[in-house]
């Protein structure tokens, strides 16, 4: 690989790495070799450019196989060893390499190292261009320079070696620019002493001024010449000639002759002054014309000369024109004096404008010191020539690369006198390096700001890019990892699914989506890992937040249906607990003074207490239960509840309670509050058999965006917080997330119905609150409630109403309940307390008697029914018939008829099932005595 001047750019680690791992999208050969300097890498364009597949050079030396050229063996040697030693990081050179076809092939090298933490080169990338047509162009343009510079030697020796007497004049000030040997040896005078004088100060009026006529003539004749653009010829004249050997003029007669010669441009550029020495044909007189043969022949000579030179000069001329580099001729001022069309079109000029300017004008300003720089050492004779690569300037104001050859064009005594310049428009070329550049850039800006992680893996599972992303996830930065195997610096993974799913890419060749979780980064991973040639692309982000969220959500799923299926049973066991409850009490009421039977009807009476108790708890759980939540002030109401707190509680337990200072008004239903109290405090008493400590506390707190957003139906912002804390067993971690679901319990068989817990988490959900559990085994527990706050003072508690002693009644009642054995308990209570009552079992029947009976003072009617129409419905549509009926609602759940967000309806009256017969007549008396 020869040597060329310089490198071109600068290519930093990562995009080494981007640029081999995308190097089949490039529109170069790139070909990556190993520390061995053995072929590691073989893209598609190589073997394009080369005609060998990559299967058959891979782990071959560029000497193994015909790639380089005999004759460039020692110079590629040398770089190789340069480039292995690490002594240029980039390096550029030329050289020819041969296709598996044995073609020729002259190809541009990028060279660049790769080194690990040591400094050692690992890996070397070369990209391949190749400038076969390109150095022949330059060629082709050297051997016109060549031809055309022998062309000028050749006439130059013609024209010299010529028999006849010549001299050639510059058509401005008649300086003599060449002269024949026949003539230095007709006039005693020598080449060097008379070329670049002017005529008439080598032959110049004698002293005696014995030859002025003939200067005068030979002045006039000039002149002619460049007046009239055409050949003048003189008579016969005298003009003497200075003897050198006897400091004298020597007596002579002339026949000349003047030609002009014109330039391609057809301006007058040389006057051709042919002559003939008749002094001896001359009888001493004055003049005569010319008759001798001799004379005609040489002047036939003369003419065939001049045809000669011109045909020569024409051919020069052609072949630049129509050469398809440009070529441009300029003073030694850098001024234009010629331009071929290729140029002119480069540039967007005709050559007349460009004669008007100069090469500098045309250079972009911020390459003219560096042309002038060179300019400046080849008029000085460091060089004989110098390449440049700059921008010029078109007429739009546009910018064209070019590579441009300039040689100093010499006179016969190596004299400057113009300079020729061999011009490649390389636009094309230099913004294909741009966009190369461009696009390795664009590449690292995006992986760099994208939000997922990415790296890069060689053939060897070794490090060779990571993104910021994949630094800040992996928990490690690019230095450590790169280089270093995927399975050396995680050997977890090896054990993982990461293995099998990054094997099987590479093995198939196609790209693997796969989710693990890697226990030493304590992270859910999602991971799509993308094989090529060179290795492994891997995208991946972290999903735990994902998965916790989705687990939330599965466990919300799981919950709410466990809350329809109780919810619905609770329905209907509500309707069986009102009949049995209410004549519970009726048979505990009639066999009062049995002493055999009483106590029987009292036990079915508790024991529908307690199936209500259940089915209550069973609807919190389900979110079902009708609330009816106010500003409370929850310092006051736990202060209420100490005293039966500390009797539930026993002796042993210690109990105290932390009120916090300027506490909030919290939105809740208090009567709930306080059994979800009582329970949690239960749920301490039983994790204490040998005694402990209960602390309640409140608090003011406010739950951040990000808090809220890991917990399912919870809304940022201000919340008074109540935590009962116990010193007990505390509760094993494997059973922590299950102790809200209703009906788990860890206590003994016949001890606990496992809905405590269940109620109090369906409570503080359906009141937009949220509850909380902190527990260590054998350190205690701590559950902490989140209670709504409310910008409202908490009212005053109301004074507990007193027994009314009249509920009985004359008024008519329409009762509506599906259920029948209910249907049936309700109206014979009602008629029992004196009241005319109606009855049916769903809404349309009962419309049809509100609209046959107008004496229907109250409608007590079930919330859920069948027939298509709730008892909201119903209410709606009989207070259109009846605007001032009063109306009682009751039901074993209430879903959203006259419930909603978690709070009865403003003015319902509501009657929950299961009910006593006291409870019944005691909310219609009430109902039908308002205003």
């Amino acid at each position: 690989m020869r040597d060329d001047p310089g490198t071109r750019g600068h290519t930093s680690q990562h995009v080494h790495e981007l640029l081999s791992f995308h190097r089949d999208n490039l529109p170069l050969a790139v070909i990556e070799w190993d520390s061995d300097f053995r072929i590691a890498r073989w893209s598609r364009h190589a073997e394009t450019l080369f005609g060998w597949p990559a299967d058959a050079v891979i782990g071959l030396h560029p000497f193994d196989f015909a790639f380089v050229f005999p004759e460039d063996a020692e110079a590629v040697a040398e770089v190789i060893r340069r480039l292995l030693a690490g002594a240029e990081p980039q390096h550029v050179s030329t050289n020819r390499n041969l296709t598996r076809a044995g073609t020729l092939v002259e190809c541009e090298w990028h060279n660049s190292i790769q080194l690990d933490d040591q400094c050692r080169v690992v890996s070397v990338l070369s990209v391949v261009h190749e400038v076969t047509e390109r150095n022949a162009a330059e060629r082709r343009n050297r051997e016109l320079l060549a031809r055309e510079q022998a062309l000028k030697d050749q006439f130059r020796a013609i024209f010299e070696s010529a028999p006849g007497l010549y001299l050639v004049l510059t058509a401005d000030d008649y300086r003599i620019v060449g002269v024949s040997d026949a003539y230095l040896e007709a006039t005693y005078t020598d080449r060097e002493a008379i070329i670049g004088r002017q005529l008439f100060d080598v032959f110049p009026v004698t002293p005696d001024r014995s030859n002025a006529a003939g200067v005068e003539e030979l002045s006039a004749s000039l002149e002619r010449v460049k007046r009239y653009g055409q050949p003048d010829t003189m008579p016969v004249l005298r003009y003497p000639i200075p003897d050198p050997a006897t400091g004298g003029f020597e007596e002579r007669y002339w026949s000349p002759i003047n030609v002009p010669v014109f330039d391609e441009q057809q301006r007058l550029s040389l006057i051709l002054h042919r002559t003939e020495d008749v002094t001896d044909y001359l009888d001493d007189a004055p003049t005569i014309e010319p008759t001798n043969l001799e004379l005609i022949a040489r002047a036939r000579e003369l003419k065939t000369l001049l045809e000669r030179h011109r045909s020569s000069e024409e051919h020069w001329r052609r072949l630049f024109a129509e050469a398809a580099t440009g070529i441009v001729q300029a003073d030694t001022q850098g001024r234009f004096l010629y331009a071929n069309q290729a140029f002119c079109d480069m540039v967007g000029y005709s050559e007349e404008e460009l004669r008007a300017t100069d090469f500098l004008a045309l250079t972009h300003p911020d390459d003219r010191q560096t042309n002038t720089d060179e300019l400046r050492r080849l008029l000085a004779g460091t060089t004989n020539s110098f390449v440049i690569e700059k921008r010029l300037l078109d007429y739009r104001g546009g910018i064209a690369w070019c590579r441009n050859s300039v040689s100093a064009q010499r006179d016969m005594h190596g004299t400057i006198v113009s300079l020729v310049a061999v011009i490649e428009d390389i636009t094309a070329q230099r913004e294909a390096e741009t966009h190369q550049r461009s696009l390795a850039q664009r590449l690292t800006r995006s992986l760099e700001n994208m939000g997922d992680a990415f790296y890069l893996l060689d053939e060897n599972w070794c490090f060779s890019y990571l993104n910021h992303q994949a630094e800040r996830v992996l928990k490690r930065s690019a230095a450590e990892l790169l280089g270093h195997s995927v399975w050396d610096a995680f050997p977890e993974a090896q054990e993982s699914e990461l293995w099998a799913c990054y094997h099987a890419a590479i093995e198939s060749g196609e790209a693997q989506q796969f989710t693990f979780y890697f226990p030493p980064l304590a992270h859910w991973f999602e991971v799509n890992a993308y094989p090529g040639e060179e290795g492994l692309a891997v995208y991946f982000r972290t999903v735990t937040e994902k998965k916790r969220l989705e687990a939330q959500l599965q466990e919300a799923h799981r919950m709410e249906a466990i809350g329809h299926l109780t919810g619905g049973m609770a329905h209907d066991f509500n309707n069986l607990l009102t009949v049995v409850m209410g004549n519970a009490d009726l048979l505990v009421e009639a066999l009062a003074d049995d002493t055999r039977l009483s106590p029987l009807a009292q036990a079915v009476a508790d024991s529908a207490q307690r199936g209500a108790d259940l089915t209550q708890r069973l609807l919190a759980f389900a979110r079902r239960q009708a609330l009816a939540p106010q500003p409370t002030d929850i310092n006051r109401l736990i202060h209420g509840l100490t005293e039966m707190l500390r009797r539930t509680l026993g002796d042993q337990i210690e109990l105290s309670f932390h009120p916090g200072g300027g506490l909030w008004s919290a939105n809740i239903d208090p009567s709930q509050l306080e059994s979800a109290i009582l329970n949690l405090s239960i749920n301490a008493r039983d994790a204490m058999p040998d005694g402990g400590q209960l602390t309640i506390e409140t608090r003011n707190t406010s739950l951040s965006a990000q808090y809220a957003d890991s917990h399912l139906e919870l809304a940022p912002g201000d919340y008074v917080c109540v935590a009962v804390s116990d010193t007990g067993t505390g509760i094993p971690e494997a059973i922590r997330e299950r102790v809200f679901e209703p009906f788990f319990t860890t206590k003994e068989k016949g001890k606990g119905t496992g809905l405590g817990l269940s109620m109090v988490f369906g409570f503080l959900k359906q009141s937009a609150g949220h509850v909380n559990l902190y527990s260590e085994e054998g350190e205690g527990t701590t559950i902490k409630l989140y209670l709504p706050r409310i910008r409202q003072a908490a009212a005053d508690p109301q004074p507990l109403p007193r027994e009314e002693s009249r509920l009985s009644g004359s008024e008519t009642l329409l009762v509506v309940e599906d259920d029948e054995a209910v249907r049936k308990y309700v109206v014979a209570q009602l008629e029992a307390a004196g009241y005319g009552v109606r009855q049916a079992k769903d809404g349309p029947s009962a419309l049809a008697i509100l609209a046959d009976d107008t004496t229907i003072a109250l409608l007590f009617t079930d919330v859920m029914m069948p027939g298509g129409m709730t008892g909201r419905e119903l209410a709606i549509a009989a207070r259109r018939l009846r605007p001032d009926l009063k109306v009682v609602y009751t039901s074993g759940y209430t879903e959203n008829a006259i419930v909603h967000n978690g709070r009865l309806d403003e003015g319902v009256r509501f009657l929950g099932k299961p009910y006593r017969p006291v409870a019944l007549l005691k909310v219609i008396r009430e109902t039908l005595d308002e205003d």
